[in-house]
């Protein structure tokens, strides 16, 4: 079985609300086996030893400001233009599934 198959850009174009043509699909399968072939090189590299990074920068950042509070809203006035409000939260309508 193919692992990137027209039946299933075909589906993920749906899902995401636009149309592919056969052409626009065959594209993508060679895009994606470029992408993956590129991922499969991260595997022979030789991290024996390499410490992981837990942050991507070894100094630390110190340029940014302090937060200080100014005025705060409180709930009822940050809803109050809110046309659905549910159990304290804007309620929007579902755009993707």
């Amino acid at each position: 079985m193919e692992k990137f198959s027209s039946e299933y850009f075909r589906k993920l174009a749906n899902d995401l609300k636009f149309d592919l043509s056969d052409e626009e699909i065959e594209a993508l399968k060679k895009d994606f086996l470029a992408v993956e072939k590129q991922v499969e090189l991260f595997d022979t590299i030789d991290t024996d030893g390499v410490e992981p990074m837990i942050y991507p920068f070894e100094t630390p950042t110190v340029f940014l400001r302090e937060d200080e509070i100014v005025d705060v809203l409180d709930q009822d006035d940050a809803l109050s233009n809110a046309a659905d409000v549910r159990m304290g939260h804007v309620h929007v309508p579902k755009v993707v599934k």
